[in-house]
C-alpha cells in the first residue's frame, strides 16, 4: 500500500502541476501542508477536532493512506495562508 507515495518519475512537477489553489492573485499567500500521523482512531480524532475549532473541514483532508509501520495512517491538509 505505500506504493502510493512513489513518484512517477516520468512526470516532472513544473508549471502543469501547481499547488491547489495556486493563482497568480495570490501572490502574498504560501503553501501549507499539515501532516497528522498516527493510528486511524488518532487520525479521525485529530480531523475532527480541527472541524470543531472551524479550521478545516473534514472532507479538506487527504484520505488516510497507510505509514510504513503496522497499524499508522496518515493524512494531510493542504492550503494556502497570507504572508506578512
Amino acid at each position: 500500500m505505500t506504493e502510493d507515495f512513489i513518484p512517477d518519475l516520468d512526470q516532472t512537477p513544473g508549471s502543469e502541476t501547481p499547488f491547489p489553489g495556486n493563482t497568480l492573485s495570490e501572490p502574498n499567500r504560501v503553501p501549507l501542508k499539515i501532516l497528522v500521523i498516527s493510528s486511524p482512531k488518532g487520525v479521525t480524532n485529530t480531523i475532527h477536532t480541527f472541524y470543531r475549532l472551524g479550521y478545516a473541514q473534514i472532507s479538506e483532508w487527504s484520505k488516510p493512506q497507510p505509514t510504513q509501520t503496522p497499524g499508522e495512517v496518515m493524512s494531510v491538509l493542504s492550503r494556502r495562508i497570507p504572508i506578512d
